[in-house]
């Protein structure tokens, strides 16, 4: 894989010890088979994270198995015979609505405001996600991108430049677990 080449010891070190800490708070608080999803999707997630972070990409098949892996997560749970459906229901709403979003930026601003791969991400994340904790999840990745700019310019006392790009991903991928998390632990 091209992507583990190129990712710095710091960014696969940070993503180590959150995969062992998501790991731990999944077997812990969780039954069995949602633990070892749930170290799955951290997994994925963080690699996600790092690559985007060292790349501003992230990597389809990345996303793909994010998806791939909620629709198999959701049947395994065995809720009933329409999780499955309403997964891949969610899945499209949310990549429509935030390729709707991303189009309506681009034709006020002239720019891409929303990475494609950031909309991909979300549609795979909402396979794992309640309607609520899709907004959560967003919510958590928007709020922690906001928190490390503003916090990163107060740091290099520097202005906010209103066209930074910003790794969205590096914070999507980690928020999708997180309210996964919440999700299925009832926190």
């Amino acid at each position: 894989m091209r992507y583990l080449g190129a990712l710095s010891v710091a960014s696969v070190a940070a993503a180590g010890i959150a995969l062992a800490a998501a790991c731990g708070a999944g077997f812990l608080f969780l039954d069995p088979i949602d633990a070892a999803f749930g170290a799955l999707l951290a997994a994925a997630a963080l690699f996600i994270a790092a690559v985007d972070l060292e790349r501003f990409e992230i990597p389809d098949i990345a996303s793909f198995a994010v998806f791939v892996l909620g629709l198999i997560w959701t049947q395994a749970r065995g809720v009933d015979a329409e999780a499955g459906m309403d997964a891949l229901l969610r899945s499209v709403v949310v990549v429509g609505l935030l390729f709707a979003v991303r189009t309506g930026y681009r034709v006020v601003r002239n720019v891409d405001g929303l990475g494609l791969g950031d909309v991909k991400l979300a549609g795979a994340g909402a396979a794992w996600l309640s309607w609520p904790h899709i907004a959560t999840s967003l919510l958590i990745a928007v709020g922690a991108a906001i928190a490390v700019i503003v916090g990163r310019s107060i740091v290099e006392k520097e202005h906010i430049r209103a066209h930074a790009a910003v790794p969205f991903g590096t914070f999507l991928a980690p928020a999708i677990w997180i309210a996964w998390f919440v999700q299925v632990s009832g926190l």
